[in-house]
């Protein structure tokens, strides 16, 4: 099986962790990578992450935070930020990049759920691909809308099928 490619959730936040790697780069791209860390981290991190940081930044992050920032970017400045934008990644660093119902932590599979369908306003998820794919296809086995609980809540536990009436 191949090697998960994963955040650690401690850093989440971490002032600390952001400046140790930013001191690790050239003087010129340091600026570049700490935003990019920022938006990618701090809960009250940048909800934009202009072109240029993004290039600059990108050859010093790992591989999980280029997949993650490239994956986030398209959602808050590229041509999904329409149907996305800034509640979709704060809904995926909420979650810390793991699956919110099984808490798979592989980066390559997570997806923003739309939980009430593609409506303005409408809250998101971050599902995994098998998760996303149970919770979208549940309707086709009840008739029902699926999404959160009363309160506002998704099921702790893995999503299952329900049978026919």
């Amino acid at each position: 099986m191949p090697e998960l490619i994963a955040i650690d959730g401690s850093r989440f936040n971490d002032d600390e962790y952001i400046e140790s790697r930013t001191e690790t780069v050239p003087v010129p791209d340091r600026g570049s990578l700490r935003t990019a860390l920022a938006y990618l981290y701090k809960d009250d991190g940048p909800v934009n992450l202009p072109r240029d940081r993004l290039l600059v930044a990108e050859p010093h992050l790992e591989a999980a935070e280029r997949l993650v920032i490239r994956w986030l970017y398209t959602r808050t400045n590229g041509n999904l930020r329409s149907s996305y934008g800034v509640a979709a990644l704060r809904a995926a660093r909420a979650s810390r990049y793991l699956c919110e119902v099984c808490k798979f932590a592989d980066v390559r599979v997570l997806n923003l759920d739309h939980v009430n369908g593609r409506v303005v306003g409408t809250p998101f998820a971050c599902l995994c691909a098998n998760c996303h794919t149970i919770k979208s296809r549940a309707s086709d086995w009840t008739g029902e809308k699926p999404g959160r609980d009363s309160t506002g809540e998704l099921p702790n536990e893995p999503l299952q099928p329900t049978e026919p009436a």
